[in-house]
């Protein structure tokens, strides 16, 4: 391999030193610059199929894209702690109260192992701003069997009703057993709302939930 280097080396300087007239007349140099650009082009072209700068922008575009997609899981992720924290504090903070003379009206235990701890049934009260009335934000109100400690003609209608019209900003509920009773009673267009009280216990959750503000 030496020798053929030295070989080409030395084939290489006699014909420069042969044809140095011509070779370093202007022709022959205006030859040589014409080679020397067109190589020069062709060694540029082979920098743009490998440029690695135009490498190296791909490969940033791509980072850039793969963290745009997964920034919404992450913000998904952060909204659903958010939302769950929230739905747990409202359940926390929510005070229901239940009067009803039957201490066994399945609809208080499904609330409260659904989550909503503060909530309590009494057979009836003695005052108006007795603390459970007081601390409740949502009441039930039966309307057979209570009301009678306050002497209500109407027991639990009117009960409801002084209820709401002494705490407006409470969510006041009336329900019934009863399938007869007068529909346009007064009661009924001041409180809330009105459930039949032998409707599916997910009606009472659901609005409980609304009035929670869930």
């Amino acid at each position: 391999m030496a020798l053929e280097e030295s070989s080409i080396i030395y084939k290489s300087f006699t014909f420069v030193v042969e044809n140095a007239d011509v070779i370093f007349s202007g022709a022959g140099i205006a030859a040589i610059g014409g080679i020397y650009k067109w190589s020069q082009g062709n060694r540029d072209k082979g920098k743009d199929d490998i440029n690695p700068n135009t490498n190296h922008q791909n490969v940033t575009n791509n980072i850039k894209i793969d963290v745009k997609a997964e920034a919404p899981r992450e913000n998904e992720t952060l909204n659903n702690d958010l939302s769950e924290k929230r739905f747990s504090d409202i359940k926390n903070n929510t005070k229901i109260l239940f009067i009803d003379d039957d201490t066994r009206f399945k609809v208080v235990k499904i609330l409260t192992k659904s989550g909503w701890l503060n909530t309590k049934l009494v057979k009836d009260v003695d005052s108006l701003d007795c603390h459970d009335i007081l601390e409740a934000d949502i009441i039930f109100v039966d309307v057979q069997g209570v009301g009678i400690e306050l002497n209500f003609r109407e027991m639990g209608l009117g009960l409801a009703s002084a209820l709401k019209d002494k705490y407006p900003e409470k969510k006041i509920v009336i329900y019934s057993a009863e399938q007869k009773g007068d529909r346009f009673h007064e009661a009924l267009r001041k409180v809330d709302d009105f459930l039949a009280k032998d409707v599916d216990p997910y009606q009472f959750t659901s609005l409980v939930e609304k009035f929670a503000g869930l």
